[in-house]
């Protein structure tokens, strides 16, 4: 039985917007759940797809549309802990390089939490979806223009915040 084109977008991009949607709120379980109704909803709106994007491009859109949607209805869950890494392949080093890449990035996932939503999802969309201005404007609602803007805020806040907590203790909790 050949595959509907909603199967074929769930093969092909399913692990890219669920990492995508687990890096947003930091939960697995949650990303699960939004993933899958990322994928229903695009199901219910392919028919509106006009093209003026790549799917990829209008499946994040939804997806971006998810998780703030989420967001709205569970206000305290702004940012969520992250439970767990992703595997990254790296190999094992010496141990105390690896307690300390370990605590980097533990402080670059909670960095990455206390940005605002926009902020965030600028980030992930470009230094790990390596997503265009023109595809990171699609998806937010944007000009690439102000894509372009919206990153290098995000990314100096970022700074901000990782070098505050780096100079911590690391294990602050609390929003900014």
């Amino acid at each position: 039985m050949a595959m509907s084109i909603i199967e074929k977008l769930y093969h092909r991009y399913r692990v890219a917007v669920f990492r995508y949607l687990y890096r947003m709120g930091g939960d697995y379980h949650l990303a699960e759940e939004l993933t899958q109704e990322t994928f229903y909803r695009a199901f219910l709106s392919l028919q509106g797809f006009r093209g003026e994007s790549a799917l990829s491009t209008w499946l994040f859109r939804i997806a971006f549309y998810v998780y703030t949607g989420y967001l709205r209805g569970h206000p305290r869950e702004r940012n969520l802990p992250l439970e767990r890494d992703i595997e990254d392949g790296s190999s094992a080093r010496d141990p105390a390089r690896s307690v300390e890449d370990a605590e980097n990035r533990r402080l670059a996932r909670l960095a990455l939490q206390k940005l605002p939503v926009e902020y965030r999802a600028a980030i992930i969309l470009r230094e790990i979806e390596e997503m265009t201005f023109d595809e990171i404007g699609a998806v937010l609602g944007k000009s690439p223009a102000t894509a372009r803007v919206t990153l290098f805020r995000a990314r100096q806040k970022y700074r901000q915040v990782f070098n505050q907590l780096a100079e911590g203790d690391g294990n602050d909790q609390q929003g900014m």
